[in-house]
């Protein structure tokens, strides 16, 4: 029964991170096309924040009441895999090599329609970040901060 429910909550917290990375994803890549990668990063990572703390507070790890404290720190361990996350980002923009992918849409005659440019080095920086980041989340939200309160010390108190 440990299996499956630890399985399901792993589950949970995928579909939950999915959700979030695509967030950070598209946040980042809209704002770093006019700002600097780091604050555009930051604040990536803030908005793919607010979704993750939602779905996995109500939905992964089922504690709806209100917990001052739990948010207090959630947000210490989202502030730590925040600078893991922008400080891997900025290490793999500064180490790998800055290749492209180009896309072109053409018409039926071949005139370039509209192109399309993505850069590599940033798609692959931002993935190893966020891979850094939810090993971070996942263990600190598991074992520290959503911990399932131990029923045997529970009635021991009783």
């Amino acid at each position: 029964m440990a299996i499956y429910q630890a399985s399901k909550q792993l589950t949970k917290f995928i579909i939950s991170g999915v959700l979030a990375v695509g967030v950070d994803f598209t946040v980042y890549f809209a704002l770093s096309q006019f700002m600097d990668p780091s604050i555009s990063k930051a604040i990536s990572f803030c908005s793919g924040m607010v979704v993750t703390y939602n779905m996995n507070k109500f939905w992964t790890w089922k504690q709806p009441e209100k917990d001052n404290k739990r948010l207090m720190l959630f947000t210490l361990l989202y502030a730590v895999a925040l600078l893991v996350n922008v400080g891997m980002n900025n290490l793999m923009l500064d180490t790998l090599p800055n290749y492209t992918f180009s896309f072109a849409l053409n018409n039926d005659t071949y005139d370039m329609i509209k192109s399309l440019v993505i850069g590599v080095d940033k798609l692959a920086a931002f993935v190893i970040a966020t891979t850094a980041s939810v090993a971070i989340t996942y263990i600190g939200q598991k074992y520290w901060l959503f911990k399932e309160k131990d029923s045997n010390t529970l009635d021991e108190l009783e």
